[in-house]
């Protein structure tokens, strides 16, 4: 996996299909995943690792939740660092659609994903006469390479101003 170039301050037409990002990667922890289960997800495989052991996943798992909101810091974290000093008045990146979240691999204590974003498509729509969508594909992979965790999203995306 590698980096794609990131331009600051670009605008919905600057944009290209293709482009691709390592925003970083993630260790979850026991104790991180038992945190956020029992505050938002509680459900034993999420919560206990004694009586995780009894269940379908044969122990402690992160919930998709936990690994979307982790997605998230990183994601933004990473737009910050390459977007920082844009005072143009764009705002891009509200997401509008959320679609097809998969889980395809537990993810357990002690594993570490590592999440990627690519632009797979730009829907011929303009949202109040200002903006564009920009859909994404957006992936985790586990330390063995695996796919273990994506989904699609649509973002809006500041168009240029006419003349």
């Amino acid at each position: 996996m590698t980096e794609g170039h990131f331009i600051r301050s670009r605008w919905f037409e600057d944009l290209p299909v293709g482009e691709f990002h390592v925003f970083g990667s993630h260790t979850f922890s026991e104790k991180e995943i038992i945190d956020f289960g029992t505050r938002y997800t509680p459900q034993i495989f999420h919560t206990d690792p004694v009586a995780a052991a009894d269940t379908r996943y044969r122990g402690l798992i992160a919930s998709s939740w936990h690994i979307c909101a982790v997605w998230m810091r990183m994601m933004v974290e990473y737009m910050e660092r390459f977007a920082s000093g844009v005072e143009d008045g764009r705002r891009n990146g509200a997401g509008v659609s959320f679609q097809d979240l998969r889980l395809l691999q537990p993810v357990r204590p002690g594993h570490t994903l590592t999440f990627t974003y690519e632009i797979i498509e730009k829907p011929a729509k303009v949202i109040r006469g200002k903006w564009g969508i920009i859909r994404s594909r957006n992936e985790a992979f586990n330390h063995r390479g695996e796919l273990v965790f994506s989904f699609v999203i649509d973002i809006l995306a500041e168009r240029k101003p006419k003349g």
